[in-house]
């Protein structure tokens, strides 16, 4: 579901008195028309502009709305606790958060599975025409201007690096589990994106975005080029050229995808067309993986994944019942 928002809205209405207990601990910075002032207000970064005559003109806001609610965003909020959120931002900054105009959303959940966190993100290969960024038991997928991620990560680890209340909340509730937590990130052109003048907070509500924002994160899963690595094809040895092609699989689970797919990019050969030869190369190693995922007699990681995105969008997502967090017993 949703988590952070980012956006502004302009001050027409407000004067410095309206701001003056939440700015007590802020920090200040001189601008070329007058001086911002930023604070933290429980997880949400609030920045506020002011003119030379100390007028607030602008509010900025960042942050995640679960955090801001409950405390972390291991829980989703449904519709009407994101709503009741944002009314909670509103009365604590006394502006109308609703009418602010949004400039980044994320949207995503958390993924209860069978197995360690590191074996599913390991068979997510590629996304079509995005770059790869792997940390640890991480993988994102990001577009070179960065106006959109899809991110896939252990989300118990990342708590777990949080405060000691939440670890303790942690090994008291969740510690059998073994989350996934997978989110869209729209960063820029929401506009364009929803097909709106232009988009602001209170436009989470309308069916239309919510419809859009589940098939951006639905369809961006399907998208991703996915096997289950770690399974011997001992079959291929059988083949022609099977030797080859048993050791090329290896090393490519061995080395890593996407360090072969770019060390092969930064490839020079005395050729007419280096181009095309680096696609070929590409495409070599692709049709080697496709063949081995379609005769793969191991494909639990990935079929277990397929079905619970699948579960999700249907039945969760579409029946706004989304609980706090995601049993195993709910798939």
């Amino acid at each position: 579901m949703i988590d952070t928002i980012k956006g502004y809205i302009t001050l027409n209405q407000c004067n410095k008195s309206t701001f003056k207990d939440l700015l007590v601990n802020s920090k200040k910075t001189i601008t070329k028309n007058g001086c911002t002032k930023t604070f933290n207000l429980s997880n949400f970064i609030i920045t506020i502009s002011f003119d030379r005559k100390y007028n607030p003109t602008k509010l900025s806001f960042n942050g995640s709305l679960p955090k801001f609610y409950i405390g972390n965003n291991l829980f989703h909020l449904d519709w009407n606790q994101t709503k009741d959120a944002i009314q909670m931002l509103s009365d604590n900054l006394n502006v109308d958060i609703s009418k602010a105009i949004l400039t980044r959303v994320d949207f995503g959940i958390n993924i209860p599975l069978n197995h360690s966190i590191h074996e599913y993100t390991a068979c997510l290969l590629a996304f079509p025409r995005l770059g790869t960024m792997r940390y640890k038991d991480s993988v994102t997928f990001f577009t070179a201007i960065n106006n959109r991620s899809f991110i896939f990560y252990d989300k118990v680890k990342e708590l777990n690096k949080g405060r000691r209340e939440t670890k303790i909340d942690l090994q008291n509730k969740t510690h059998e589990n073994n989350i996934l937590r997978y989110e869209i990130q729209l960063k820029k052109y929401l506009n364009d994106r929803f097909r709106l003048k232009e988009v602001k907070v209170k436009d989470l509500f309308r069916a239309t975005i919510q419809k859009k924002l589940i098939e951006y994160w639905y369809n961006g899963y399907q998208k991703v080029e996915k096997i289950s690595l770690g399974t011997d094809p001992e079959y291929l040895l059988k083949n022609r050229n099977g030797l080859n092609k048993y050791l090329s699989y290896h090393g490519i689970e061995k080395i890593g995808y996407d360090r072969i797919i770019s060390k092969i990019s930064e490839l020079e050969f005395e050729v007419k067309n280096n181009r095309s030869k680096l696609c070929k190369m590409r495409k070599e190693i692709k049709d080697l993986l496709r063949e081995v995922k379609e005769n793969s007699k191991d494909k639990n990681l990935i079929n277990e994944l397929d079905e619970k995105i699948l579960y999700i969008k249907e039945y969760i997502f579409s029946n706004n019942s989304v609980p706090y967090f995601i049993l195993e017993n709910s798939f």
